[in-house]
């Protein structure tokens, strides 16, 4: 059994490919397998892929789908791994040379299921620091699900996606959020480290960067509801009441408001919240927020859609 098993989604990554997997194949911990599974690119991905394969024949497994999407692609990616942890890293993103074995390291010592990690933001040549925990000063398992939730900046023990069952949901955006806060349910053996080892780069063709409204942004709400029915009857209330605040009322407004479309969905969240959390104001974490997303919150509360417009634009 190889320690790692290293998931590559690949759709249209010829500019960026070559940089991801020569950051894998680097790796100085050898006892790796890299899957890479290619959604039906319609570019040159296919032949770089085929490059590596014959270049790493060892470390190297390759499959083709039709495409369905980022998430089915790492679905077929977790059907096929064989590692000891899983590890996701998307197709125009990179890693450090040393991420595997500092990782390993952490999680053999301490016994640990899941260890999360810091990251870079890259914009052409520059490069911003990201602590992944915003929130720090609480118990493991909530730290775990108030901070981010992308499966990138993580390694994840492969029995856990087993024994919970648990994989991306397809034909939906916002699938991170979705099924990565729920392993908080079936584990406590969760660590963290301070190094940022991945590479995240951000370019106008990712989802989350698009200048078009894109229908699947409504995928939010599907999300959402599937994480109230996970938490809504646990410990873990606050914890949802605030993915609620943040994810829902915060950035889905925020990006609503780019789109014309969108305005009747930013008042919908309004009243959504009003239903679901009508004592939202009250919870711990809300009341550290800075003072200007609190102006923010207030506004979407009271459906201000056009004065947040004019603010924002200010």
């Amino acid at each position: 059994m190889p320690k790692f098993s290293i998931i590559v989604p690949v759709y249209n990554s010829e500019k960026y490919l070559k940089k991801c997997l020569d950051s894998l194949v680097g790796q100085t911990l050898s006892d790796i397998e890299i899957i890479i599974i290619n959604d039906g690119s319609p570019d040159n991905s296919q032949a770089i892929i085929d490059d590596y394969v014959s270049r790493y024949p060892e470390i190297i497994r390759a499959f083709s789908q039709e495409n369905r999407g980022q998430s089915a692609a790492r679905n077929l990616g977790i059907s096929r791994a064989a590692g000891e942890f899983l590890f996701f890293v998307d197709s125009d993103d990179y890693i450090d040379t040393e991420t595997c074995e500092k990782t390993y390291n952490k999680a053999l010592c301490e016994d640990l299921d899941i260890v999360c990690f810091n990251f870079w933001n890259v914009k052409g040549e520059e490069k911003t620091f990201c602590d992944h925990c915003v929130i720090k000063d609480v118990d493991i398992v909530r730290k775990y699900i108030l901070n981010e939730s992308s499966p990138c900046n993580k390694i994840i023990r492969r029995s856990l996606f087993e024994e919970s069952g648990l994989r991306f949901v397809e034909e939906h955006i916002y699938e991170d959020l979705e099924m990565i806060p729920q392993f908080a349910l079936y584990t406590n053996k969760i660590g963290y480290m301070e190094d940022a080892f991945y590479y995240y780069v951000i370019h106008e063709g990712s989802t989350m960067n698009q200048k078009k409204y894109n229908k699947k942004l409504k995928s939010i709400y599907y999300v959402m509801d599937t994480l109230k029915k996970c938490f809504e009857n646990t410990e873990y209330k606050a914890e949802l009441e605030y993915l609620y605040i943040e994810h829902l009322m915060y950035f889905t407004v925020f990006r609503y408001l780019d789109y014309p479309e969108g305005v009747e969905d930013a008042r919908l969240i309004s009243d959504i919240m009003k239903k679901s959390f009508p004592k939202w104001r009250k919870n711990v974490y809300y009341k550290r927020k800075p003072f200007k997303q609190k102006v923010f919150l207030e506004l979407v509360h009271f459906k201000q859609i056009g004065l947040l417009k004019y603010l924002l634009k200010k």
